[in-house]
C-alpha cells in the first residue's frame, strides 16, 4: 500500500498569506499580554479593587481565552476567513485601550472577555495554520513558539523604553504599545492583500 500525503486543498498563496498573518499577529498579541499584566495591578489599584476581586477580575481574559480555544477547536468555519482573523486583533487592539483606561469595574469585565476570545482566536490561527500546510509541521511549529517568545520580550522592552523616554506621560507604555498594534494591524492588511486569491469569494 502506497502512503499518500494529505494534501491542503486551498491554492497554496492563500494558505501561505493566512500563515504569514497569524505569525505576524501572535507575537503582537503576546505584546498586549505582557503589557497588561504589567499595568493590571494600576488599574485594579484604580478602581479602589481588594487584592481578592483584583485576582479574579483582572484574570477574566484567562478563562475567555480557555473558552475560546474550546470553541474554535469544535467549529471550524473561521479556518482561512481574513474577517475572522482581522476582527480578532481589532478586537484586541481595542479592548487593550478599555482595558488600560477602564473607567469602572463593569468596562473591565467585558473587554477582558472580548480580548480573551481574541487572544484565544489569534493565537489559535498561528498554530492551526502552521500545522496546516502538509509540510515542514515542525518547522513551522517551531515558528509559533517563536513568535510568542518575541511578543513575550517586545512587550516589556517598549514599555520600559516608553517609561524611561516619555517619564511625563503615565500611560505613555500603554499608548506606545496600542501605536505598535496599529502598525501590526497595518502589516496584516499589507499581508492579505498581497496573497490575495483572485477569487473574491474565496474570502
Amino acid at each position: 500500500m502506497i502512503n499518500t500525503v494529505e494534501l491542503n486543498p486551498r491554492p497554496i498563496a492563500k494558505a501561505r498569506a493566512f500563515l504569514a498573518m497569524a505569525w505576524l499577529a501572535n507575537p503582537f498579541a503576546y505584546i498586549a499580554i505582557n503589557t497588561l499584566i504589567a499595568v493590571m495591578p494600576g488599574v485594579a489599584s484604580r478602581l479602589g479593587l481588594s487584592t481578592m476581586v483584583a485576582g479574579f477580575c483582572c484574570s477574566i481574559w484567562c478563562f475567555a481565552r480557555l473558552a475560546a480555544f474550546w470553541g474554535l477547536w469544535r467549529w471550524s468555519g473561521w479556518h482561512y476567513r481574513f474577517r475572522w482573523l482581522v476582527a480578532a486583533y481589532l478586537a484586541l487592539s481595542g479592548t487593550f485601550a478599555i482595558l488600560v483606561l477602564a473607567p469602572n469595574l463593569a468596562a473591565l469585565v467585558l473587554a477582558q472577555i472580548v480580548f480573551g476570545c481574541a487572544l484565544g482566536l489569534i493565537y489559535y490561527s498561528s498554530l492551526f495554520y502552521s500545522m496546516d500546510l502538509s509540510q515542514a509541521k515542525g518547522e513551522r511549529g517551531g515558528i509559533h513558539e517563536a513568535a510568542i517568545g518575541l511578543g513575550n520580550f517586545a512587550g516589556p522592552a517598549v514599555g520600559a523604553a516608553a517609561l524611561h523616554f516619555l517619564p511625563q506621560y503615565a500611560n505613555g507604555s500603554a499608548w506606545a504599545v496600542s501605536g505598535l498594534l496599529l502598525l501590526g494591524l497595518g502589516g496584516l492588511v499589507a499581508v492579505w492583500w498581497k496573497g490575495k486569491s483572485p477569487n473574491p469569494k474565496s474570502d
